[in-house]
């Protein structure tokens, strides 16, 4: 995975944990945390309605602790990334 026109899913989940307040996932192990990040990212992308890369472009890994489960296979920019961790936070 050591291409660089990926974007793995845990660029997107630090940007989630590093917007959000709630105290559960303080208290939660980080491999749990990382089994409910990965469905929010996913219905994320479905709220995403006019991106201007195909951020439907990705695959899902089996093992969690890699890459957060999962990569885009594109290149997202900065905005994009901040624009999916808000909607992880929607969600």
């Amino acid at each position: 995975m050591e291409d660089e026109k990926i974007t793995p899913f845990s660029v997107v989940y630090n940007s989630f944990l590093s917007k959000i307040t709630e105290d559960m996932y303080m208290e939660l192990t980080e491999q749990d945390t990382h089994k409910l990040l990965r469905p929010l990212l996913l219905s994320a992308i479905h709220k995403f309605e006019f991106p201007r890369v195909n951020i439907n472009d990705y695959t899902l890994i089996d093992e969690e602790n890699v890459d957060g489960g999962g990569v885009f296979n594109i290149i997202l920019s900065s905005e994009e990334i901040n624009i999916l961790s808000t909607y992880m936070i929607v969600e």
